[in-house]
């Protein structure tokens, strides 16, 4: 039996089926910072400590991340839609104007109040298709208490989960 070529939209309205986290990626090279808001985002291993982000080769984070070698995911709280909205709508010098951060060991932005942070030191790059796998080694990571931010079909969602 042939395979039938996906078509985009097909293969859009399938992950749209997807439930996920909130988080919003942060990095810093010189004096410059940058975050936006992600959902493509998953653990590798935990030993050694090891997440992955994908990132289009577009985006304005793209070159950032790939000239600092490092960023910081931050996991958002179900109280933190406004700052996911922020993240991804706002220009890019507006993002930080009204949001407390302080530096991680990799120098990018760890966001005040997120749900739990892992920062990275980027160990590897793959590139596939549009976008670039960027699998991070965790240098330092966090948490608190409280329930997640959820998105689901082109929404944010309340997953019913009790801190």
């Amino acid at each position: 039996m042939a395979s039938v070529p996906v078509s985009t939209d097909t293969f859009k309205a399938a992950m749209r089926r997807f439930a996920t986290g909130v988080t919003i990626v942060t990095t810093r090279t010189g004096e410059t910072i940058h975050g936006f808001t992600v959902n493509a985002f998953a653990s590798v291993t935990a030993d050694p400590p090891t997440v992955l982000i994908c990132v289009n080769k577009t985006a304005r984070a793209h070159p950032i991340i790939a000239a600092s070698g490092s960023f910081c995911v931050n996991i958002l709280g179900l109280e933190q839609q406004s700052l996911a909205e922020t993240f991804m709508t706002a220009e890019p010098h507006e993002r930080f104007s009204n949001v407390t951060h302080r530096a991680g060991p990799s120098g990018s932005p760890i966001l005040d109040g997120v749900l739990a942070f892992v920062d990275c030191s980027v160990e590897q790059e793959i590139t596939s298709g549009t976008h670039t796998i960027f699998i991070g080694r965790v240098l330092e990571s966090g948490e608190r208490a409280g329930a997640p931010l959820g998105y689901y079909d082109r929404a944010y969602r309340d997953f019913g989960i009790a801190p």
